[in-house]
């Protein structure tokens, strides 16, 4: 009985080896590289895209806020 379960342990053992194998294989090879590039990629963009709208707003918000406490008038310049 003891062999049995020592027999499904290594068994299980090796198909979670087997499959982490092929996954990280698959992370080597060319198109899996390319693929973590691109999804870096897309994060970092979206990530700046976020950061830039934060800031614009920011900046809006601020800008009311010191034409406010200067009692200036808002003028576009456009």
């Amino acid at each position: 009985m003891r062999n049995f379960f020592w027999i499904l342990v290594g068994a299980g053992i090796a198909v979670f080896v087997v499959l982490r194998g092929k996954e990280l294989l698959h992370r080597l090879t060319p198109a899996g590289v390319a693929q973590q590039v691109e999804k870096r990629g897309h994060a970092a963009a979206s990530s700046f895209g976020d950061f830039v709208a934060t800031f614009r707003t920011a900046m809006a918000q601020r800008e009311d806020e010191l034409r406010r406490e200067l009692n200036l008038t808002t003028t576009d310049n456009d």
